[in-house]
């Protein structure tokens, strides 16, 4: 993402980005440099806990590559980015259509790191109206993917921040976690907590924040902690002007940006409702998803 003129405006209390000139540029095939302001608070752990078992990675079963990171947030459905879902290994998009199948890989197996114990394939049901040519269109950067296996039923899943909420509320401390390729050696999965909203706009589902983004992690999830429920405020959307170097402070020329719940919490929470209400009856044994043993991780 290129800008140019750009300054920072105070509005009603939150700071509001604006520029002169914009060069609608958005890079997908991003450099693997991360924007990391002061100190990298990023650390490895095993997926055995809330909220970080919720959190996979998604790969594209046609071209067999990672194109980011996504979150379960109903018993079959995750919520990623729109463009980790539709990305194509030659840098461009496919035509948004649910005949677009990708992986969800789940639980990194703790003696083989970059390895998984659990994947369905998944199907997008819901998508923002994404472009990467307006400021609009770049602020609906997610979608709604339907698994095949309910990995939800079993793990559970995080929660959406109420429509309006956020922009009415302001955010708290965020959590970023998800699956950086630069640390996939590493095992496990990458989170940071202590992060926070800086910025926002120059729409106001395009917020700008200083967890540690690279490739990989894009459609990851920002939690808050909202009245004891790890509750998904954002999810990662892209990096400006990514640098090797950790910088000295937060700056908005380099600032990474999330998509903010508020702009997908009300159409994603209609499709989950519809989702739950057509959802089959559990069967008499109470088996609720296919048996998950024998599933092998993606090396």
């Amino acid at each position: 993402m290129g800008y140019a003129d750009l300054t920072v405006h105070h509005l009603a209390g939150a700071i509001m980005v604006r520029k002169g000139l914009f060069l609608l540029c958005l890079m997908l095939a991003w450099p693997a440099a991360a924007n990391v302001f002061g100190v990298d608070r990023r650390q490895q752990a095993d997926a055995d806990s809330d909220p970080l078992r919720w959190v996979g990675e998604l790969y594209s079963e046609s071209d067999n590559f990672q194109t980011g990171s996504a979150v379960l947030v109903g018993e079959c459905h995750i919520l990623t980015a729109y463009h980790s879902t539709f990305f194509r290994r030659d840098g461009n998009l496919n035509k948004p259509s649910s005949a677009v199948v990708s992986r969800f890989f789940l639980d990194p197996d703790p003696a083989r790191p970059g390895s998984f114990r659990r994947s369905t394939l998944a199907r997008p049901v819901k998508w923002g109206e994404f472009s990467r040519w307006s400021l609009r269109g770049q602020s609906e950067d997610w979608a709604l993917l339907q698994l095949d296996d309910c990995l939800g039923r079993e793990v559970g899943h995080a929660a959406i921040a109420e429509a309006g909420k956020k922009a009415a509320e302001g955010y708290g401390e965020l959590m970023f976690a998800g699956y950086p390729q630069s640390r996939r050696g590493l095992g496990g999965v990458t989170f940071e907590r202590g992060c926070h909203a800086w910025d926002y706009g120059p729409v106001f589902p395009i917020v700008g924040v200083d967890c540690a983004f690279e490739r990989g992690a894009s459609g990851g999830p920002l939690l808050e902690l909202i009245a004891g429920r790890w509750t998904v405020v954002g999810i990662a959307s892209y990096r400006s002007n990514p640098v090797e170097e950790p910088l000295p402070a937060y700056m908005s020329k380099h600032r990474n940006v999330m998509v903010s719940s508020d702009a997908f919490s009300a159409r994603v929470g209609q499709s989950l409702q519809v989702a739950t209400r057509l959802r089959p009856p559990e069967d008499s044994s109470g088996a609720t998803t296919p048996s998950l043993a024998g599933v092998q991780g993606r090396e």
